[in-house]
C-alpha cells in the first residue's frame, strides 16, 4: 500500500520568503503613497504653515485644481481648518477669519489660477457631532477688491 504525504514533497516557496515579501510589498506602497502626497501638497506647503503659524492649532489642510475629468469645473482652492468656536453662530469671526486665510494665501500662492476659493471651518467637539460650515467666495471678486 502506498502512502501519499503532500507534506513532504519539497515546497516551492518557503514561508519566510512570503512573510518578507508581504513586508517588503507593504513598505514599497507606504513609501508610494507618502511619495504621492508629498508631491500633491508640495505647492501648498508654505500656504498651510503660514496658517499653522497664524491660526494656532487650527490644523489646516490646502488643496487646489480641478475635480477630476470635470473641466466645467471652476479650479477651486480648498482650506478647510478647525475652529474652537462653534462656526454656525459667528457671522461676523468667520467672515474676518476668512479675509485674513485669503490673504496668507495670496501672499503664498498666486490666487490668479484658480476663480473659487472654498473655505471650510469645523469644530470637532469629544463625542459629539462635527459642526461644519462651508464658505465659498469667487476669487476674481476678492482679487479685484484687494
Amino acid at each position: 500500500m502506498t502512502y501519499h504525504d503532500p507534506e513532504s514533497q519539497p515546497r516551492l516557496v518557503k514561508g519566510r520568503t512570503i512573510v518578507f515579501s508581504l513586508l517588503i510589498f507593504g513598505l514599497l506602497m507606504s513609501g508610494s503613497l507618502y511619495v504621492f502626497q508629498a508631491v500633491n501638497s508640495f505647492k501648498f506647503a508654505g500656504t498651510q504653515k503660514a496658517l499653522d503659524l497664524k491660526f494656532p492649532n487650527s490644523k489646516p489642510r490646502v488643496e487646489g485644481g480641478r475635480l477630476k475629468g470635470k473641466q466645467e469645473n471652476p479650479a477651486t482652492l480648498r482650506i478647510t481648518m478647525a475652529v474652537s468656536f462653534n462656526p454656525d453662530q459667528n457671522e461676523d469671526r468667520l467672515q474676518k477669519m476668512s479675509d485674513q486665510i485669503l490673504e496668507i494665501a495670496a501672499e503664498n500662492l498666486n490666487l490668479n489660477e484658480y476663480e473659487l476659493a472654498e473655505l471650510h471651518f469645523y469644530q470637532a467637539i469629544p463625542e459629539q457631532k462635527i459642526i461644519m460650515r462651508e464658505i465659498k467666495r469667487d476669487l476674481k471678486t476678492w482679487l479685484d477688491q484687494q
